[in-house]
């Protein structure tokens, strides 16, 4: 995005990514769907699976003499209770707060004594443990994550600290009007599924969660049964499949873990929802829809609809907003966009118009709509279809030539499908997706019923 605010906002409150505990902040991309099977070479997953229920993958990758070794646990702020949100980004931190063996911070320090990088992130659907080090330390890196799977210490003064550090993270967003206005956005959309909440917890919920609630969550989700070992890079099979018998064999595999968002479906919507909300130093307009879950078959005409509507300067919506009025020589905003957020669980679809003039914010919400009404009665082009097809294509392509790029593209599979293959076949699936298939998909979803709009006026509007 060209607005700075839009994006600051847009990274830290959309894509849900709590701030890393290591490093800088990075978070994973939507499920991949790559298209032309006439495309890139595709890669040969190897699984295994523990007697404890780890499941481990292995990808050979000899670019570089280097292992990128991730560790999923199938736990987000989904799974957290209602009156504890942030609990599972409190797990980011605590990790690297030293175990049985190992002191506060060590482990970062570790990998980075070998030459290596460590990180984390966390969102609604899953919390990764990230490492990429020289491959003759693979055994070394496996025996750290072993290590804190089931041996963390929770010192009352190291979560105090940590907690602190996670409050002041919410503050920064809750000093933005754009970020409070996201997060509004997701309260009016999701009433009773626990998306209506971001991985970053809230304060009130940090200050009355303890010690024993903090060891129940671990005890809860952080078992072999419920964590992808994944690993990328130049080893064998042979190699990672002793290592994680060696280190993770004798981790008892624990129980199945609560999912309460199970418990908690969102109703279908059957009446549109608005709000105004604080001003902010732009104006902004949010307008979305729920959509299915990652597994269903129309995720993927769902997500060409986002790049022919907002990917790129030549898409639909910034080509409406953007475009100069020849009577008054005025824009009508200054960008648009369409993210499609997929996800486990029943996601999001997007559009959004930025606009300094607060007489410009109905305009702009009415030119969102009639877009989006257009899209389901005007199918895209043969042009806009491969574009957006091709625009898929050089993320794939780009994620290829990356073991820790690759192994995300593995685990999140795993997250958001159950099945850490199926980003592979879904190139022919994505290829298929015809013009009609995307007008179908905003007709069918994209109602006018459906929709939640928030309105973020700029500071001096009435």
């Amino acid at each position: 995005m060209n607005v700075m605010l839009l994006g600051t906002a847009l990274a830290a409150t959309l894509a849900a990514t709590a701030a890393p505990a290591a490093g800088q902040p990075a978070g994973p991309a939507p499920r991949p769907r790559p298209p032309s099977p006439a495309g890139p070479k595709l890669p040969v997953l190897e699984s295994f699976t523990l007697e404890n229920g780890l499941r481990g993958v292995f990808l050979r990758h000899d670019a570089a003499p280097v292992v990128a070794v991730e560790v999923w646990y199938h736990v987000g702020s989904k799974d957290e209770h209602r009156d504890r949100r942030g609990s599972a980004h409190m797990f980011e931190h605590i990790m690297f707060k030293g175990t049985k063996r190992v002191r506060p911070e060590e482990h970062a320090r570790f990998v980075s004594g070998v030459g290596g990088t460590a990180n984390a992130h966390t969102t609604e659907d899953a919390t990764a443990y990230l490492q990429v080090v020289p491959a003759e330390y693979l055994d070394f890196v496996l025996e750290l994550e072993a290590e804190r799977m089931r041996n963390l210490l929770f010192r009352d003064q190291t979560i105090a600290t940590e907690r602190e550090v996670v409050k002041e993270e919410i503050r920064q967003q809750e000093n933005d009007p754009i970020s409070k206005g996201l997060l509004r956005f997701l309260e009016i959309t999701f009433r009773k599924h626990p998306y209506a909440w971001t991985a970053g917890g809230t304060i009130a919920d940090l200050d009355r969660t303890t010690a024993a609630d903090l060891k129940g969550f671990y005890d809860a989700y952080y078992q072999p049964g419920n964590a992808l070992l994944v690993v990328v890079g130049q080893s064998t099979l042979a190699e990672v499949k002793a290592a994680t018998e060696k280190h993770f064999g004798n981790i008892p595999g624990g129980a199945l873990p609560p999912r309460p968002a199970d418990a908690a479906p969102e109703p279908t919507q059957t009446e549109p929802r608005r709000e105004v909300v604080e001003p902010g130093q732009i104006g902004i307009v949010f307008a979305g829809w729920k959509v299915p879950e990652a597994k269903a078959n129309d995720v993927y005409a769902l997500q060409v609809l986002s790049l022919v509507l907002g990917g790129g300067e030549s898409a639909r919506l910034r080509q409406r907003i953007k475009a100069t009025d020849p009577k008054t020589k005025k824009q009508l905003g200054v960008e648009a966009a369409a993210p499609v957020l997929i996800r486990e669980h029943p996601g999001l679809f997007l559009v959004l118009g930025v606009y300094r003039e607060a007489a410009a914010g109905a305009a702009v919400e009415a030119a969102l709509f009639d877009e989006v009404a257009r899209a389901a009665s005007k199918p895209p082009t043969a042009d806009e279809l491969r574009k957006a097809k091709n625009q898929i294509l050089a993320g794939f392509v780009f994620g290829l030539d990356s073991p820790l790029g690759l192994a995300e593209q593995i685990g999140q599979s795993w997250i958001l499908t159950g099945d850490p293959t199926q980003w592979v076949r879904d190139l022919d699936a994505l290829e298929k997706i015809t013009a009609a298939d995307v007008a179908r998909v905003a007709k069918t979803y994209l109602t006018p019923e459906r929709a939640t709009v928030v309105v973020v006026p700029p500071k001096g509007a009435p």
